[in-house]
């Protein structure tokens, strides 16, 4: 009997020591993928920025690190259910690889309403005559893809009216600004600031009153490209200026194009002093160059 309750102890004991064991190698495996999430949107973020690989690479790998982030908080929920009882050590590793894993859910999942609310990637102060590139390249597929095909709202628009009606609705505040400078200060002031704001320029000409310059965001480095045009006002004192900032990649740009013309208009109206235009009404032409 005594050998019995001897060997079944040694039993427990061994199964006891074994789950301890795969506990712990369980736990340092589930951090080491927690680890590996944001590795893998560092590495494809950063390479596509330094153009190791393409942006649709580097956005990849965001996807990739975004579902390997769900199946990590899984594996660590699942350890620290089934190990709940081994100890401070496996707690401890096993929530470290929760909190990676759902730190980086929760960050892709705050873009998703962004993206969502910004569907498109080209914003313009004018709708009805946009300022053109000449120094830099529109993108080839620029006003090509708009979203709202299918929508019954906008049916029977082309892509081009599309935009124009979503841009309407999403962005009613950007509009055409009425600075109190002729045309040549204006673009002078607007190149300033764009060289603050670390702009890289690519053409300032005051005389004929256009600006053009890159901006680069987010650590991949997306490059987005802004036209700056100045035309004399009705009575040739002041200027009409009108800003587009166009993404070079994706079709939503999670509000960046917008947010950069609000606070380059607003740093405009600080240093020349002017309004806004008011919202054009229907009939109503707009500032043309």
């Amino acid at each position: 009997m005594a050998d019995n309750i001897d060997g079944q102890a040694s039993s427990d004991e061994a199964r006891l020591q074994r789950k301890h064991h795969w506990s712990i190698w369980l736990s340092r495996f589930a951090l080491f993928l927690g680890v590996s999430v944001i590795g893998i949107a560092v590495i494809g973020a950063v390479g596509a920025g330094e153009r190791w690989w393409g942006q649709g690479a580097g956005i990849q790998a965001l996807v990739t690190a975004f579902f390997l982030a769900l199946a990590v908080i899984v594996f660590a929920i699942a350890i620290l259910f089934y190990y709940r009882k081994q100890g401070a050590r496996i707690f401890w590793v096993s929530i470290s690889a929760l909190i990676l894993a759902a730190g980086y859910v929760g960050y892709i999942g705050l873009q998703i309403p962004k993206a969502t609310a910004n569907p498109l990637h080209d914003v313009s102060t004018n709708l009805t005559n946009p300022p053109r590139f000449a120094t830099l390249e529109a993108r080839a597929d620029n006003l090509k893809d708009i979203p709202g095909k299918e929508d019954p709202k906008y049916r029977g628009m082309d892509a081009l009216e599309r935009w124009r009606a979503i841009h309407g609705e999403l962005y009613p505040d950007l509009r055409t600004l009425h600075v109190f400078q002729p045309v040549g200060l204006a673009i002078q002031r607007a190149e300033v600031i764009a060289r603050e704001n670390e702009w890289e320029i690519a053409m300032a000409d005051p005389i004929n009153g256009r600006l053009e310059a890159t901006d680069t965001v987010a650590l991949q480095q997306f490059k987005d490209d802004i036209i700056v045009r100045a035309i004399p006002d009705s009575d040739g004192a002041g200027s009409l200026i009108d800003i587009r900032s166009v993404s070079r990649y994706g079709q939503s740009d999670l509000g960046v194009n917008a947010g950069r013309v609000r606070e380059f208009s607003a740093q405009l109206l600080e240093q020349l002093g002017g309004e806004m235009m008011p919202s054009l009404t229907e009939g109503q032409a707009a500032p043309e160059e």
